[in-house]
């Protein structure tokens, strides 16, 4: 069956903090006294979640710009259409952390609402408007750096040169790591751009791919974290 999967410009869908915590192998002993930046954070719910619990967390997005509204209904139009596309291929997914696709919808809709409502109160404080290339911050402004569902990924959207410039800015900013996540694709094959940054940058950044408690994507039970060797 045909994928109608059509959406142009930047998917807008979010994640939990559930999922954030097994994409990135965290733990809130890890997050306690360290600043942290979520890249590319569309609607998750991540910076909300952990804002609330006290934590220091800023979220960037290109789309951070736009009133809460419209934000929430381009979160529920791009969900439903993602999940109209993935009920097409379910057989290509691993159903663990969801049950099924109702289940998948239920929690990523959730997930939007609680993003908007913290939108509504942080725009521009915790949620700021920014390109991957040139973030608006100092260097070694952040502990850790994550980075979701946009690097790898879209690799068939987003360009090397984009991903190399992505990563260099992102480890511009941060003084500890930088992590990744998924480095796979459609299907579950690894994206030949991973193999790539490494040999490209093994000589300035030492890079691990780490196994990872999550797996939704076949194969995508992997996550890259990067830091840069000290000259």
């Amino acid at each position: 069956m045909k994928n109608k999967f059509k959406i142009k410009g930047p998917i807008f869908i979010g994640r939990s903090y559930q999922e954030y915590l097994k994409f990135f192998h965290l733990e809130h002993g890890c997050l306690e006294n360290n600043r942290v930046l979520d890249c590319a954070a569309g609607a998750s719910s991540f910076t909300a979640h952990m804002n609330r619990k006290g934590y220091d967390v800023i979220a960037v997005d290109i789309l951070y710009h736009q009133d809460p509204g419209f934000l929430q209904r381009r979160c529920e139009e791009h969900l439903n259409a993602l999940v109209e596309a993935l009920s097409q291929m379910e057989g290509h997914f691993v159903w663990s952390f969801f049950q099924d696709m109702n289940q998948l919808r239920e929690h990523r809709m959730k997930v939007c609402r609680d993003f908007s409502q913290d939108y509504r109160a942080g725009r521009g404080e915790r949620y700021i408007k920014a390109d991957l290339t040139s973030l608006p911050f100092k260097d070694n402004t952040f502990d850790l750096v994550l980075c979701s569902h946009l690097l790898f990924i879209y690799d068939h959207r987003l360009s090397y040169e984009f991903h190399l410039n992505s990563i260099k800015e992102m480890l511009r900013v941060a003084s500890k790591e930088l992590r990744i996540y998924p480095l796979v694709k459609s299907k579950g094959e690894k994206s030949p751009f991973v193999e790539k940054i490494m040999e490209e940058l093994q000589e300035t950044v030492k890079i691990e791919i780490l196994k990872v408690d999550y797996e939704f994507r076949k194969g995508g039970d992997e996550m890259m974290k990067m830091k840069l060797i000290e000259s």
